[in-house]
């Protein structure tokens, strides 16, 4: 993860994200940039358009000047920072920008009462994670900043496309020396499990599986039980049109249960 973009507009919600944005990049010593979006106003004049944009894009680099300041004396292991702004909605901007400057790695804090509310309903978060085809680690408002020594990777039934998809969280896990749980709620009791291929995808780091079987609790509850009961720092989930994701999309207590939690979300592409 040599280039890591931490994504924000510079609200409550930035904090924590640029927290984690940091530990990342000393782990890997990594390019960090600070990057807010500024989108067009609603309303206005041709003339008024053009003075309100720029005041909105002055107004960010002060903000994240200011960040940037306080955290380069932060920064180790050959790290470094830089701050761009960009025009454009927020969604749409951050995820063209992202590929266009090959970023490993976004970080996004989340807006709202909780996280999940924030994911799954059309938000800028939800549609970084739908579209960009990179990892997102969204980091919810409430969250404060700690060290990942656990991670529990939720896994449905579906088949990964292949190690790759894995290798983002592979690269985490070997960097910050912390034990990964693969948890596998098999609610339906249909045998098939999880992806048989993945302990050979994750050969070489600290990992067990951990299978429960309970038609009395929900997808998402098995998760928040075993983020709880193991004490885990970050939760991750892999992103597919099918299966666990399109469950989770459908599921009307998302919000109250899994993201309502003191973990980030690590969430990875199956592309």
């Amino acid at each position: 993860m040599k280039k890591i973009m931490v994504a924000t507009d510079y609200s409550d919600s930035a904090g924590s994200a640029v927290h984690y944005g940091v530990s990342l990049a000393n782990h890997f010593g990594s390019q960090l940039s600070l990057v807010s979006a500024v989108e067009e106003p609603y309303s206005a004049s041709a003339g008024a358009l053009v003075d309100i944009r720029q005041k909105i894009r002055e107004q960010a680099m002060e903000t994240m000047t200011q960040v940037k300041n306080e955290v380069s004396g932060q920064l180790t292991n050959g790290a470094s920072i830089d701050i761009h702004t960009v025009d454009g909605d927020p969604g749409r901007t951050i995820t063209r920008v992202a590929k266009a400057k090959d970023y490993d790695l976004i970080v996004m804090g989340t807006k709202g009462s909780t996280a999940a509310r924030e994911l799954f309903t059309g938000s800028v978060a939800n549609s970084v994670i739908k579209n960009s085809k990179l990892p997102v680690l969204a980091v919810p408002v409430k969250v404060p900043f700690s060290d990942i020594n656990r991670v529990i990777l939720s896994v449905d039934d579906q088949p990964l496309a292949g190690p790759h998809v894995l290798q983002p969280l592979i690269e985490l896990i070997r960097a910050y020396g912390a034990e990964l749980i693969v948890y596998h709620g098999d609610r339906d009791g249909d045998g098939k499990g999880y992806d048989p291929k993945l302990p050979e995808y994750l050969s070489g780091i600290t990992h067990r599986f951990e299978v429960r079987r309970g038609e009395e609790e929900s997808i998402t509850e098995g998760i928040q039980k075993t983020i709880k009961l193991h004490r885990a720092d970050l939760l991750c989930l892999i992103y597919h049109d099918r299966g666990f994701f399109g469950r989770l999309f459908n599921e009307s207590t998302v919000s109250k249960v899994v993201f309502d939690s003191p973990v980030p979300l690590l969430v990875l592409q199956d592309a």
